[in-house]
């Protein structure tokens, strides 16, 4: 009887024993597959902030795989990540380009401050991988490169003198904008307006520049002095103009020492000449 018990006790340690272990396997199992699943939540998925692109690379091979816009996204776990981000709000560079050559070679300084926004997506396709580098942090870097290539594009084609003239700085400012947003179109950017500072330019040209204006301010004036003579003129009749002619005559002579006597003055004039000097 004893030997049964015994026999009976064994077998329940046994059973006790495996049903423990088993136990213990599913728990482990199960702590397996919740840090299987926190890791693939980890690393499987990502969430992009609104007004931004999320940029994805490959982390083996080291290279851009994608863009992907505001959201949560797969990824391919411990393959793919994403590195960096675009903003998608507006942005701005200014600079100042020096050395720029008007149509007459004259080099001159620029100050420019140009508005844009990105669209990573409208990046072209050959142009996506080393943009996809650059746009996160040195957006204003590659505005500041077209931009010097567009001023000399179009501030070449005008002299120092047109480039001084009256709504001159509006038109430019078209032309820059236009010629800045074809280069930049296939690289994401959408150029939304384009300012034009101060013109700095050699200080012999300055001067130049500055007597050309005021001589012409001058002429201006003699200009309309001369239309305002004429709109008198045309208002007196023939007898009165050459009364004035003759007038002026005697003035000229009068100039040259000449006195003249005329009916009707109260004086007796009479003419006066230079005397001969003796040497």
């Amino acid at each position: 009887m004893q030997k049964i018990v015994m026999a009976t006790s064994l077998f329940f340690v046994l059973v006790g024993w495996q049903w423990g272990l088993t136990a213990v396997l599913l728990l482990t199992l199960l702590a397996c597959l919740l840090a299987m699943y926190w890791v693939l939540m980890m690393w499987g998925q990502v969430q992009i902030p609104e007004l931004e692109v999320g940029v994805v690379y490959n982390t083996h091979k080291k290279q851009f795989v994608r863009f992907l816009p505001s959201g949560r996204h797969r990824l391919a776990p411990f393959v793919e990540q994403v590195q960096a981000t675009i903003p998608l709000t507006s942005g701005s560079a200014s600079d100042r380009t020096s050395g720029v050559q008007t149509s007459g070679g004259i080099a001159i300084d620029v100050a420019w401050t140009v508005s844009y926004t990105l669209n990573p997506f409208r990046i072209a396709a050959d142009k996506q991988a080393k943009l996809a580098r650059s746009l996160p942090t040195k957006a204003a870097s590659v505005v500041t490169k077209h931009m010097g290539n567009c001023l000399q594009h179009v501030l070449g084609d005008h002299t120092v003198a047109q480039l001084v003239q009256p709504g001159t700085h509006k038109r430019l400012e078209r032309e820059l904008r236009q010629c800045l947003a074809e280069r930049l179109a296939d690289s994401g950017f959408e150029v939304s307006r384009v300012m034009i500072g101060a013109i700095a330019m050699p200080a012999p040209v300055r001067k130049a520049l500055e007597a050309a204006e005021e001589r012409r301010l001058q002429t201006e004036n003699e200009v309309q002095a001369l239309s305002r003579l004429q709109q008198v003129i045309s208002r007196f009749s023939d007898a009165e103009v050459q009364r004035l002619l003759e007038l002026e005559r005697i003035h000229a002579l009068g100039q040259h020492g000449v006195a003249l006597y005329y009916p009707g003055m109260v004086e007796e004039k009479t003419a006066v000449f230079p005397l001969p000097t003796l040497s």
